[in-house]
């Protein structure tokens, strides 16, 4: 897992409901375990990683959930607020021009400024430094060893991802191109930025898991780290031998009906979920020339922070 614990910021991408926020908290709890630090920025205002550590909600703010893993829960509104109150310095103009109820949804749905703010608080998080400076000249060892990006549902994620080319392409000049492009610079720099794609075996994400990383390849200049694969049903049986005992009881088992009829008929519909899976992995890996890790499936009640722990010993493929 080095070649990603050597990067400042990672993305976690992909589709909703796909287990972003656990494979972001997976990945928050091996850099603890390295002896690093780091901090999961979920976007939206999502409060997942409060959940998951059963923390309370954490809000615009940066709370530590467990040894060196934290959090912060970034809304459009805060960091537009955050953003434009350093720039204007007055809070009264920021309320008189930025808070117009006709001025804020063309800034936001036109400009697409509630898009690069995002990305900018990311850049902000990663220029943070221990003696509280921050900015691209900050002196002195970095607040956050790696910043794990909880990122949006595919689109809005990729929107989110287009934002700076897209602001710099329409400004041209002025402050908000020159902040677009450190965002930019930040995303391009392969020795710092990475996304990770997560997705499920199953027909649809990986679909969209496909397109996207065609979206990232072609409009977006960045870093795939690699694919993982979540909530990947279990094998079964460890051998050919094992599968092979397998046939020669189901008959016996089905036609003893009762309990034993019932655990073939559960055993079979996990041999087919497994089969459906191993398809749809073997497509992606046919499709993308990346590196992939399989997370095995975990029911949500078993999900805390020593099941993310052991989760992480899946994403050794990054070694």
């Amino acid at each position: 897992m080095k070649e990603l614990l050597d990067k400042r910021v990672v993305f976690v991408v992909g589709k909703g409901g796909v287990g972003k926020s656990v494979i972001s908290a997976t990945l928050a709890m091996r850099v603890a375990k390295a002896g690093m630090r780091s901090i999961v920025a979920e976007m939206n205002g999502a409060e997942t990683m409060a959940a998951l550590f059963d923390h309370e909600p954490v809000g615009y703010e940066t709370h530590e959930l467990a040894p060196r893993v934290h959090a912060i829960s970034v809304t459009p509104n805060r960091a537009t607020e955050e953003y434009l109150l350093r720039m204007l310095r007055f809070r009264l103009l920021y309320e008189l021009v930025f808070r117009n109820r006709y001025i804020e949804p063309f800034m936001n749905g036109v400009l697409g400024l509630s898009d690069l703010i995002s990305a900018g608080k990311v850049m902000d998080l990663e220029w943070e430094r221990v003696n509280g400076s921050h900015g691209p000249s900050g002196k002195g060892p970095h607040q956050w060893d790696l910043v794990i990006v909880d990122s949006p549902a595919t689109g809005h994620g990729l929107s989110l991802l287009r934002s700076p080319k897209a602001i710099m392409d329409l400004t041209r000049i002025g402050p908000m191109h020159t902040n677009a492009k450190q965002i930019q610079e930040l995303l391009a720099d392969r020795s710092r930025t990475s996304v990770l794609l997560v997705t499920l075996a199953e027909e649809m994400p990986v679909s969209e898991t496909l397109e996207l990383a065609a979206d990232l390849r072609k409009h977006v200049d960045i870093d795939i780290a690699g694919v993982v694969v979540n909530g990947v049903p279990p094998k079964l049986f460890a051998s050919e031998e094992a599968a092979a005992q397998f046939d020669e009881v189901r008959a016996v088992g089905l036609a003893a009906g009762g309990q034993a009829a019932a655990a073939v008929r559960d055993a079979e519909r996990l041999l087919r979920d497994r089969a459906r899976a191993e398809e749809h992995i073997k497509r992606l890996r046919g499709e993308l020339d990346l590196p992939f890790a399989e997370v095995p499936m975990l029911a949500r009640r078993d999900l805390d922070a020593e099941a993310l722990t052991s989760l992480g010993t899946h994403l050794e493929w990054l070694a």
